[in-house]
C-alpha cells in the first residue's frame, strides 16, 4: 500500500501529492513501519467486517469514526486487498446522513476560499 509517485488516488490525483513537500517516500524506514502497522490493523479488521454490516451491530458512532479513517486509506487505494473493509466504507459513506454531512463540510471549506 505504499504510496509512490506513479500511483494515483481514487480521484485521479497523484497519491504522493500530499507528501511531496515533506520528503516522505515509500522507501524510508518510517514509511515502511507505518505501512506495516496499517496492514496489520487491516488484516485484523477484514474478517471482523466480513461477518457483519456494522462494527457494533447497529450503525453507531464507532462506524462514523472507523469509516472516516478508512475513507482516507481507501482514497489512496489502500483497501484494494481488503474487500470487506472497502465494502464497509462504501456502505457507510453512501448513507444519506454521511453524504449530507460531507457536502456541508465541503461547502464550509469552499466558502472559506
Amino acid at each position: 500500500m505504499a504510496v509512490r509517485g506513479a500511483q494515483l488516488g481514487r480521484d485521479g490525483e497523484p497519491a504522493w501529492s500530499i507528501f511531496q513537500f515533506s520528503g516522505i517516500t515509500g522507501d524510508t524506514p518510517g514509511w515502511q513501519q507505518l505501512d506495516a502497522f496499517l496492514k496489520a490493523r487491516l488484516q485484523h479488521l477484514e474478517p471482523v467486517l466480513a461477518g457483519r454490516e456494522w462494527l457494533a451491530g447497529r450503525f453507531s458512532v464507532a462506524d462514523i469514526l472507523m469509516a472516516d479513517v478508512l475513507r482516507l486509506v481507501h482514497r489512496f487505494n489502500g483497501l484494494a486487498e481488503y474487500h470487506a473493509c472497502r465494502d464497509y466504507v462504501t456502505r457507510a459513506t453512501a448513507r444519506p446522513s454521511f453524504v449530507k454531512a460531507h457536502a456541508d463540510q465541503m461547502a464550509h471549506f469552499a466558502a472559506a476560499d
